[in-house]
């Protein structure tokens, strides 16, 4: 008796296989950016108008990057919805 390829569990390698690539590239930025988390946990003075913030050079970091994302979703050009 054969088994078809939906049947029982697969191997470790199958399943590595069948991730999509999307799934390899989020884990591949993951992993970057827990190295660069464990790179840079020294603290820095930031300097903002009047005001003087000391904190990890990482969370200062993700901070622009969020402000970055947040003003790319804002500006993003919709669809247009022709017909």
């Amino acid at each position: 008796m054969t088994r078809t390829p939906d049947e029982g569990p697969r191997s470790f390698g199958g399943w590595l296989a069948a991730m999509p690539p999307r799934v390899w590239i989020a884990l591949v930025l993951a992993a970057l950016g827990v190295v660069f988390i464990a790179q840079n946990r020294e603290r820095v003075r930031i300097q903002w108008l009047m005001l003087t913030v000391t904190s990890p050079l990482w969370i200062a970091l993700l901070a622009v990057l969020l402000v970055g994302v947040i003003i790319g979703l804002l500006l993003r050009r919709r669809p247009s919805k022709r017909r």
